[in-house]
Formats: structure tokens, sequence, C-alpha cells
């Protein structure tokens, strides 16, 4: 009998009715709900060792937030304390949880989002019993693009619209692979994990959802035909989404949703005949922490922000609409000084304290790990991670032990791109190559 354990708990996180959603430039107050959103605990166990991994259907987390649940896990002297990998679904169809574009989270959300998860974690820490591990891998390519696209005029632009004749080509690729992880009791899954890179930005609107992931989940039990928790790790992702810019096809809305889920729902299910069984499991885990300072403007970048400011400076947001990404490729006047002023406070209103951040990983054998990153890293950051990691199978766990915003490698820099775009938070241009080699470091260990 393997020496294997597994524990599983979950709870409901959904906003109440008129909380405001995360993910846009602007709040929006919910009118209800497509579905629930949950936190979900996963506690794994091999002899004396422990780990586990907990999952927000949410848009992101601060690292703050987690510190603070750990402080409360070793008051109460929980065996987890220091191994639990947190991480979020970035789902942007879900509560303030961290504060984004001049926006708090809700106190009492919050506190009680605490409690849910150190209630979850001592549940499913209480239902460890006897299991059995499998993994596989499988890839899907048509449901995931590159959104940095270099234009015409040799500039990078975010989501440059549909059938844009001014696109010459992306400025990068996709990463394929979804790699799953199956936990079996008495010959039957209780956990299915996927390791998906994809953007969780299909609905829009303000209707509460767990976006593409919750269809997916949702898919999985009507095949199966029980209720198996399946757990969507999100994988780098910075630079991607669901837009197929070469069709003119509308693709926003709860359909397109359910388009996204149910087509990761089928390559999962069609791949689960590949499922091993890892034969010796033997759980470790190892963290360590890097610097992420924080993004320094040039003299040129600040002239400039400044001048498109001017030039926009009366612009007003227009009501009865959601502002995105988009609306930076449509010239939109008030995106523009929006950005701005984001620019203009990186020099004149900069954070100088230093900001250290945690990475925390899992091994499950010789051959399978994974590994959190804090932040919404572009895939070449990922691509970088695999290759060298010692580990066959390696997971990566974006917006995972905290969330610092956008972080590319160096050459995506400086030519343009919502997601490199100066703001105070924004972390420098080193940060990726740190991120990677502090990454590595405790996979190696």
């Amino acid at each position: 009998m393997s020496n294997f354990e597994f524990g599983y708990s979950q709870e409901d996180i959904t906003p109440a009715y008129g909380a405001p959603l995360c993910g846009y430039f602007n709040p929006r107050p919910n009118k209800g709900a497509y579905d629930r959103l949950n936190v979900k605990a996963a506690v794994f166990r091999t002899g004396n060792e422990l780990a586990a991994i907990v999952s927000y259907d949410l848009c992101l987390i601060s690292s703050k937030f987690f510190d603070e649940l750990e402080e409360e896990l070793r008051e109460e002297g929980s065996p987890l304390a220091g191994k639990v990998l947190y991480c979020c679904t970035h789902t942007h169809t879900g509560p303030y949880t961290g504060p984004i574009f001049g926006l708090d989270p809700d106190e009492a959300y919050m506190e009680d989002l605490a409690q849910k998860t150190i209630y979850a974690l001592a549940e499913a820490y209480a239902s460890l019993a006897p299991a059995e591990l499998y993994t596989t891998e499988t890839e899907c390519s048509s449901l995931a693009f590159n959104r940095r696209y270099i234009m015409k005029n040799g500039k990078t632009l975010t989501n440059p619209g549909k059938l844009n004749k001014e696109i010459d080509h992306p400025e990068g690729g996709i990463d394929p692979r979804i790699m799953l992880m199956d936990v079996r009791q008495e010959g039957r899954s209780v956990l299915l994990m996927a390791n998906i890179s994809n953007h969780t930005d299909t609905i829009g609107g303000d209707i509460v959802s767990a976006d593409w992931p919750g269809i997916m989940e949702n898919v999985i039990q009507q095949a199966v035909d029980y209720e198996l928790p399946v757990m969507t790790i999100i994988a780098p992702q910075g630079n991607i989404n669901h837009f197929d810019v070469t069709t003119s096809v509308g693709q926003t809305g709860y359909e397109e949703a359910k388009r996204i889920g149910k087509g990761y729902a089928a390559v999962i299910l069609a791949a689960l005949y590949k499922l091993e069984k890892v034969e010796k499991v033997a759980i470790k885990t190892a963290s360590s922490d890097f610097e992420a300072p924080y993004l320094q403007l040039t003299d040129e970048e600040y002239a400039e922000a400044k001048k498109v400011y001017e030039e926009n400076k009366d612009a007003v947001m227009e009501s009865g609409r959601d502002f995105t990404s988009e609306d930076i490729a449509r010239g939109v006047p008030f995106v523009k000084k929006f950005f701005a002023e984001k620019a203009i406070a990186c020099r004149e209103n900069p954070i100088k304290e230093k900001r250290i951040q945690k990475q925390l990983m899992i091994a499950f054998s010789d051959d399978f790990a994974i590994v959190s990153l804090p932040a919404e890293p572009f895939v070449e950051i990922g691509y970088a991670i695999r290759e060298n990691s010692p580990y066959k199978m390696t997971m990566l766990a974006a917006l995972g032990m905290g969330e610092i915003g956008y972080v590319g490698l160096a050459h995506h820099y400086g030519n343009g791109g919502y997601e490199t775009s100066p703001d105070r938070t924004l972390a420098d241009r080193t940060v990726g190559e740190a991120m990677i080699n502090n990454a590595l470091k405790i996979l190696k260990k």
C-alpha cells in the first residue's frame, strides 16, 4: 500500500450582490452570479512530510494576505504552516481582493476569506487518507494566442483588435502544454489538477463567474457523473489570451467562457487514458525569497508621459461600459490619460521600500513538482523554468504566493504593450530573470 495520503475541502467564497468586480480599469458592481466561486484546499502527506495547495477562484491576492494566513497557521500550531502553495485562477469576474486601479478590497470579505481558507485547510488535513497519484501531459494550441503584436510601425501593441491590417506578427508564442495530476482513493478519482496557460478573462460585464475554469470543471463532472473536484492551476499567461485576431467573431461573454471551458474539458477528458501511476511518491517542499524591485522611469519615458497627459487631461470616462486593455489600442483619450498618470507617478511618487517575494516548490516525486510564480509571468519565463528544471514534469503556478503584476523578460520592455506600460508598482525589467533563477534554485534543492 502506498504511503501517500490525500485530503480535500472547499468553501464557497462568492461575493454578495452588488460587490464590485475586479479586473478592469473601472469597478463593476455585480448583478448576480453565473456560477459560484470557491477556495479549494488539497493536502498531501508521505510519512512525516506535508504539503498543501490552495486555489482561489479570484483575480489576485497580495503576498501580505498570505503572510498573515501563515502567521495564523503558526499561532494555531498547524503542521501545514510554511508548506502551503497559494494561487489564484485570475477570473476577472470576482471581487476585489487586492488594491488595484485605486480601489481597495472589502475588509469584511477578506476576513471571511482568511477564515474560510484556514477552515478548508483544517478540514482537508483532517480528511487525509491513503491515495494514489497519477500524472500525464497533453496539449491544446487552438484556444490561446499571444496577445502582444508587433505592428507594421515596429511598435508592440496589446490586443490590437480583430482583423487589424497594421498587425505584422505576434511578439511571441504560446505554451500549449497541459499538465495533469490525478489523485485516486479506492480506485476513484478524487482530485484532478490541470496546469493550463491562458488568461482567465472571457466574460466581461457585471455578473460573477469562475470563468472558463468553472465551466471546465462542470463539464468534466458531467462526463464522469459525479462531483470530482477540478483544480485549475494557471500557468504563465501574462502575454496570452483567447482572442484570435484573424477572425471577426466576437469573443467576449459567457458563451465564450463556455466554448473555452468545454474545449479544455474535451482535451483533458481525451487524455485521461494516458494517466500513469507515480510509484514512488515522496513529498518535499522548499522555498526561497527574491527581490522584485519597482520599475524606474527613464527621462524619455517621463517626458512622453507628461506630453500624453497634457494632450488628454480633460478626457473623462464614458459611462455604461467597461474599460479594458483593448481601449489602449483604440486610442481612447481617457485611457491614454489614465496610463500617462500612472507613468508620471513612477517618477514623482515612486515606491522606495524593498519588495521581497516568496516562491514555494512542492515535489511529489523525482519526476514531478510544482513551483509558484508570484505574478502574471510571460510564457517565456515558463519555458526557461521547465527547460532547466530537474523534474521531467514541472507545473507552474502563476499568481502564486502573491501578485506583483505582469513580468516579462528584458526584451519585452520599452517598445509598447499594455503589460509593460510604466506603473509605480510594475516590476523592473530584471525581475523576470530573478524569478526564473529563484525558481530553479528551489527546484534543484
